[in-house]
């Protein structure tokens, strides 16, 4: 894990790539914590890096589960009506 800082603030990634922990933890958590099912899912990254990412999850469940909270929040109709230029155009 390394950090990075962005307009979010300071957060958890997986060295090498561009991935925050809480996406990966989010993929794991909706396969039902299956292994099998996060290693299918993220094929490219290693086994360490996957292990890496469950293991600090496993230590800071709070702050992963928060901003999995913040992310449920940002649903198709909150982001229509709160960001409505990134909905498609419509043909005339």
């Amino acid at each position: 894990m390394v950090f990075t800082d962005g307009p979010a603030g300071r957060r958890a990634t997986i060295a090498g790539t561009g991935l925050d922990v809480w996406e990966v933890i989010a993929t794991w958590k909706d396969t039902g914590e299956q292994w099998s099912a996060l290693r299918e899912s993220y094929d490219w990254l290693t086994d360490f890096q996957l292990r890496s990412t469950v293991a600090y999850y496993k230590i800071y469940p709070e702050e992963i589960d928060a901003r999995l909270a913040v992310e449920e929040r940002w649903t198709p109709e909150r982001v229509a009506s709160e960001m409505p230029f990134l909905s498609p155009r419509r043909e005339r």
